[in-house]
C-alpha cells in the first residue's frame, strides 16, 4: 500500500504566495488538495510533516503563526504527524521506523518546498530503500531572486535531479487514476 507524505504545508507557504513571491507550478495547491482527497477516499495512510525551528523568533518557531498547518492540510483524526527540525523528514523524526513498522515501503510525496525539504526528504527516503514517488504538479517551488533563479527553473532542476535515481515522477491525474 502506498502512503502519502505531506511535507511542510504550513502558513508560511500561503504567506509567501500572498506577498507575491513567484511560485511554480500553477495549480499546485489545488493539485495537492486533490491528492489528499484521493488518499482519504481510498482509506490510505496519510503522514503530515511539519517543520518547527528550534531558533527563537524564527518564522517557523513552534508558536509562530507561520508554523501552523494550512487548514486544507490539517490532519484528520487517525492521520500521523511528525514535527521535524531539519530539512529531511527522515533526519529528525521517527518517520523511517514508523514506515517500517507499518510495512509501508511505497511513499508518495506532495508539499513544500521542492528544492529544499521535498528534495532532501525524497533523497533520504530513497537512500533508506523506500520507493519514493513525487507528484510533480503537487509540490511547490519558489523563486530564488537572490541568485537569479525563477520558480519554474528551480522546480525543473529539482525534479530533474530526483527523476529516476531517487523517485518516480507522476502527475496528479495519473496518481489519482492509477492508485
Amino acid at each position: 500500500m502506498q502512503a502519502l507524505l505531506i511535507i511542510d504545508m504550513q502558513n508560511f507557504v500561503e504567506d509567501r504566495i500572498a506577498q507575491g513571491v513567484e511560485f511554480a507550478p500553477s495549480g499546485c495547491i489545488e493539485n495537492m488538495i486533490e491528492v489528499v482527497r484521493h488518499f482519504r477516499a481510498q482509506g490510505k495512510p496519510i503522514i503530515h510533516i511539519r517543520h518547527e525551528s528550534n531558533v527563537s523568533g524564527s518564522t517557523l518557531s513552534k508558536n509562530s503563526v507561520h508554523a501552523a498547518p494550512i487548514p486544507a492540510f490539517a490532519p484528520l483524526k487517525g492521520e500521523t504527524v511528525f514535527i521535524k527540525s531539519t530539512s529531511s523528514a527522515f533526519a529528525s523524526t521517527e518517520l523511517c521506523s514508523y514506515l517500517q513498522s507499518a510495512g509501508l515501503r511505497d511513499v508518495a510525496v506532495i508539499g513544500a518546498v521542492a528544492g529544499y525539504c521535498v528534495n532532501s526528504t525524497v533523497r533520504a527516503g530513497a537512500d533508506l530503500g523506500f520507493k519514493m514517488t513525487v507528484i510533480r504538479d503537487a509540490i511547490i517551488s519558489f523563486s530564488l531572486p537572490e541568485v537569479g533563479l525563477k520558480a519554474p527553473t528551480v522546480l525543473d532542476v529539482t525534479l530533474g535531479l530526483l527523476d529516476g535515481e531517487f523517485a518516480q515522477l507522476v502527475a496528479t491525474e495519473e496518481q489519482c487514476s492509477v492508485h
